[in-house]
């Protein structure tokens, strides 16, 4: 494996040069010399020894699994992370490999020399759970030749596989669900526009309303992000405030957690589910089950989801060469409560 000598001489530049391009101190180093060294960064296969440590990078046998964000007890309160992550567990412990769980916010400040502190040569390749499009942190990150694998959204950079589900065929295939039931006026509810997983399913109940031959109003999508403090008593408002003839009769929700905190504030304002209002989601987490009015949705294979990306990325590590892969695992509608006929 290369060292920062051999870089810097491939680059015809100093080591100091390699450093300042490693922890982010663009200011001392021209553009042009700047993606040279990136080059030859990726194409030697260059890692960074742990900053500690004045050795030569060695294969380390452990994985990095990086979120964007974790909230309070999250192996608790966010199953769509706990159960990506026993199946990343299960297939890397399984194959003799360890791993370490990055929170990408903390490392918003100062981004490069935060990937130099925090990945340094500890972990061989990087397991992305979900990240924003264009995250500046993994596009320094793909800037520098590290493996990675993208679970839950779809890659925007060349040569980098991920991990899904169908996302568009997935809505596409709940705001059918809600069709056969006779629903028309049909709204979604999605994430920011960073989310890549929200942005596919919209454009995925879009096709499908399309294809019956109904229009989407505007007015009929909605973002939690945008509601901010309004959520979700804001959405009830904005629901209500519509005219009864455009007025929604069901929503497809992004995920469960989304979509039970939707269910518990339409019934606190006396709108009935599903009798008033159908509601369907995706996830079938524990979320799912726990709403007020228990959620008809798509289950995500979520362990078989973590799974594959750990071995995607072991081949990746091991075969440097290998080809990008997009896996999208099917999913199936879970039937409970909160999806009826059309209110006549």
């Amino acid at each position: 494996m290369a060292t920062i000598r051999e870089v810097a001489k491939a680059c015809g530049v100093s080591t100091a040069t390699v450093s300042h391009v490693l922890n982010g101190r663009f200011e001392r180093v021209g553009e042009e010399t700047r993606s040279r060294v990136l080059t030859a960064m990726r194409e030697m296969g260059y890692r960074p020894p742990p900053m500690e440590e004045k050795q030569k990078a060695i294969n380390t046998r452990n994985l990095g699994f990086m979120a964007e964000d974790l909230s309070y007890s999250p192996i608790f309160t966010n199953s769509y992370f706990a159960y990506i992550l026993d199946g990343i567990l299960e297939a890397a412990g399984l194959q003799g490999w360890s791993t370490t769980i990055f929170i990408q916010r903390m490392w918003h400040t100062n981004i490069g020399q935060a990937i130099r502190r925090n990945y340094d040569g500890r972990c061989d390749g990087l397991l992305l759970m979900a990240p924003a499009f264009e995250s500046e942190t993994v596009n320094l990150l793909y800037e520098r030749g590290v493996p990675m694998v993208m679970i839950g959204a779809t890659s925007w950079l060349k040569g980098i596989s991920s991990v899904d589900i169908d996302n568009q065929e997935t809505a596409s295939a709940a705001a059918a669900y809600l069709m056969e039931r006779g629903h028309r006026r049909i709204a979604y509810i999605g994430a920011s526009k960073q989310s890549i997983s929200s942005g596919e399913r919209e454009i995925g109940y879009r096709q499908a309303l399309e294809k019956a031959g109904i229009e989407v109003r505007p007015e009929w999508v909605f973002s939690r992000w945008n509601m901010r403090e309004d959520w979700p008593i804001g959405l009830v408002d904005a629901f209500l405030s519509m005219p009864v003839e455009y007025r929604p009769t069901a929503f497809v929700v992004w995920n469960d957690v989304f979509a039970a905190e939707a269910v518990a504030a339409f019934i606190s304002r006396g709108v009935s589910i599903p009798r008033d209002l159908s509601i369907i989601s995706i996830d079938d987490g524990p979320d799912a089950v726990k709403s007020a009015c228990p959620l008809t949705t798509f289950r995500q294979p979520l362990q078989l989801i973590g799974k594959r990306s750990v071995e995607l990325l072991i081949d990746h590590i091991a075969d440097g060469g290998r080809f990008a892969e997009t896996v999208r695992f099917s999913t199936h509608v879970v039937e409970r409560q909160s999806v009826g006929p059309v209110k006549r």
